[in-house]
């Protein structure tokens, strides 16, 4: 049987790309995005070139914790790749609240759902941002992170924290990895 990849924000343009490679890897993707980084073309673009007009999109928001429930309920879900954030650093400084509500709350839901349904692998994409100002470039995996400059690169360090504590606490159950 097929693995089911979630792609959340799937729809933006590193997210098709990766379901792009899950699809050519021979795995069964669903795409779930709310649209507020994209519009519809790299998702029509997946379909065109993987040929899978049947590529399911779920149309939702991360941070409606109902939402990401019945998103697991209805796809067996094996792994999720966490790519659905704001991400503009600037607009991150304007509007922290925003970015520190939008971009862990959706994260969380993701966990907490992971964690009920009996868990799941999930791989969060995170960045460069989490390095602060690094004392050497370029950086690598073994640079230390440093305090970020902006409410986004914080965003990212917490959620790269809650990712290590809820794996530790769900006994393997929760698989993680971080992408930076």
């Amino acid at each position: 049987m097929k693995k089911t990849v979630l792609v959340s924000g799937g729809a933006g343009f590193i997210g098709s790309h990766v379901t792009v490679e899950l699809i050519e890897a021979g795995y069964d993707v669903v795409v779930a995005d709310n649209f507020s980084n994209c519009d519809r073309t790299c998702y029509e673009g997946v379909k065109k070139i993987t040929g899978r007009e049947d590529l399911p999109l779920v149309v939702m928001d991360f941070c409606d914790k109902k939402a990401v429930q019945d998103l697991f309920t209805k796809y067996h879900i094996d792994a999720v790749i966490h790519f659905a954030a704001y991400k503009a650093v600037g607009e991150s400084v304007d509007k922290p609240l925003m970015y520190y509500k939008n971009n862990l709350l959706s994260f969380m839901n993701v966990l907490e759902t992971a964690q009920e349904i009996g868990g799941c692998n999930v791989l969060f994409s995170s960045s460069a941002t989490v390095y602060g100002e690094p004392d050497a470039v370029p950086v690598t995996e073994d640079t230390p992170r440093k305090p970020a400059m902006s409410p986004y690169g914080n965003t990212k360090t917490m959620c790269e924290d809650i990712l290590r504590d809820t794996v530790k606490a769900n006994g393997g159950k929760i698989k993680g990895i971080l992408l930076r």
